[in-house]
């Protein structure tokens, strides 16, 4: 992965977390997947993770769903 890729991820992931973080807010099948993606590049992953516990969920319910469960 380039540097150029890893950017591009990393502000996509930061889209997403300003809809996540709305009041209201329950995954659908893509967020999910996109977490679970997200795993593959740790700071994609901490800016989504960030996002899922601002709006309410547990740190092992993220994990879990990003399939990162013990």
């Amino acid at each position: 992965m380039t540097s150029t890729q890893a950017e591009l991820l990393i502000a996509d992931a930061r889209r997403a977390a300003a809809n996540i973080v709305r009041y209201g807010w329950r995954p659908d099948a893509l967020e999910v997947r996109r977490l679970r993606l997200s795993t593959k590049h740790p700071p994609v992953y901490a800016v989504l993770c960030r996002a899922w516990r601002k709006a309410g969920f547990r740190l092992t319910a993220v994990r879990k769903l990003a399939g990162r469960a013990q």
